[in-house]
């Protein structure tokens, strides 16, 4: 799925993207469609990820946050290295 396709109250979302900055346990991930927020934790992670990195991000919730759209990893989502 293309970030640009992605609408609050999705569930299981997948999208891939590059990792264009990282801060804490958010990411802000783009394609060419688009960038969205990415929320996760350590235990998302299928192997370290760092600024730069192409990433795939899978069952993933799309939800929205002061009005802008987020991506929340939650317990089943995680994060491989594309």
């Amino acid at each position: 799925m293309r970030i640009s396709d992605v609408q609050s109250g999705m569930r299981k979302v997948s999208v891939e993207g590059k990792i264009i900055n990282m801060n804490g346990y958010m990411l802000v991930v783009d394609d060419e469609s688009g960038r969205i927020f990415v929320r996760y934790s350590q235990r998302n992670l299928g192997s370290q990820i760092k600024k730069g990195n192409t990433v795939k991000i899978y069952d993933c919730q799309a939800v929205s946050y002061s009005g802008i759209l987020q991506l929340k990893t939650g317990h089943k989502g995680h994060i491989v290295l594309g």
